[in-house]
């Protein structure tokens, strides 16, 4: 097996920022530590944190990705020359909230598939301590790069024909708590141009349809007052947020029983764990709950489809139900 190619850029914010410097690159030699650890990140297998995404089509619908473009080119022929307009794409949408990143541009084979993988590091700062003959040497560094290894935004393409593939990969963004909802707008959106392999209201319903058959399939009272209570929580925890069923269970801290008749009502047990960007709107319609209080205090709540069948409701002489 040939040994990938590794491009690293130092990129600055350009968004909006008239003085950002020249992109300023450079090949990263194939051993070593820094290399080592660029491969495991080259050749890993996407985990729970990652989700599909599709490049977006052109503006007319034709089947063209101007960085897609850019990811096919660096892919045919690998180096600076063709990594280099990855990074100049990035910096220019990266804005001061972003600040200073590290990019490696990543191409080579990966079993029988050519691969790319394109990688971004932010810049933390930090004081750096030596002891030497005279004593104790601080410093403050303005810039450090890769201080946590598992910190970073990345995206991957693997296909045997980029040509005819390349639309189809994954992305992550593990900064800022390493969880899948904390994704950029401007990496996928901006720089990739690319979004959710699936739609939100079509993974969203998926949970919501999941939800209720394990409310009503599971005879434990427990496993349901678990699920309805999280129904009623859920549109207002995760609006906006990027998620995974298992993440719902997890949050919720759900029990075993519940998690099991949650997983036994997917159309495949993989489902589980596929991270979708929650539709806080489709979730409502297809899970509303019905919630009464009773005099005494007590909580009766179930899907507003099944709250007749659940409770019988009858009208007393003093008007209470």
């Amino acid at each position: 097996m040939t040994t990938p190619t590794f491009s690293a850029f130092l990129i600055h914010p350009a968004k909006g920022n008239d003085s950002a410097p020249e992109i300023v690159g450079n090949l990263v030699p194939g051993s070593g530590k820094l290399f080592d650890m660029l491969s495991a990140i080259f050749h890993a297998k996407p985990d729970g944190r990652d989700f599909e995404v599709t490049f977006d089509p052109n503006d007319d619908g034709s089947q063209q990705n101007d960085c897609r473009d850019l990811f096919l080119a660096a892919t045919s022929s690998p180096g600076l020359a063709t990594a280099t307009p990855i990074a100049k794409r990035l910096q220019l949408v990266t804005d001061n909230r972003s600040g200073i990143g590290l990019l490696f541009v990543m191409v080579g084979q990966h079993g029988t598939k050519n691969r790319i993988v394109v990688s971004r590091f932010p810049a933390n700062e930090a004081i750096l301590a030596e002891v030497d003959e005279s004593g104790l040497d601080v410093a403050y560094l303005e810039r450090v790069f890769i201080k946590k290894t598992s910190s970073y935004k990345a995206v991957i393409f693997s296909d045997e024909d980029p040509q005819s593939g390349f639309w189809k990969g994954s992305a992550t963004d593990r900064q800022a708590g390493g969880e899948a909802e904390n994704i950029s707008s401007y990496w996928l959106h901006d720089f990739l141009n690319a979004d959710f392999a699936e739609t939100p209201k079509a993974a969203t319903k998926r949970l919501a349809e999941a939800l209720k058959k394990a409310m009503r399939a599971n005879p434990s009272i427990d496993v349901k007052s678990e699920i309805a209570a999280s129904i009623s929580l859920a549109p207002a925890v995760f609006a906006h947020k990027t998620i995974s069923a298992e993440q719902y269970c997890d949050h919720f801290g759900f029990s075993k029983n519940t998690k099991d008749s949650i997983i036994v009502q997917m159309a495949k047990p993989g489902l589980f764990e596929k991270v979708f960007q929650f539709d806080r709107g489709e979730f409502i319609k297809k899970v509303a709950v019905r919630i009464v209080e009773m005099d005494s205090g007590a909580m009766l709540s179930a899907p507003s489809d099944q709250f007749a069948k659940v409770f019988e409701v009858k009208q007393v002489s003093d008007g209470v139900f």
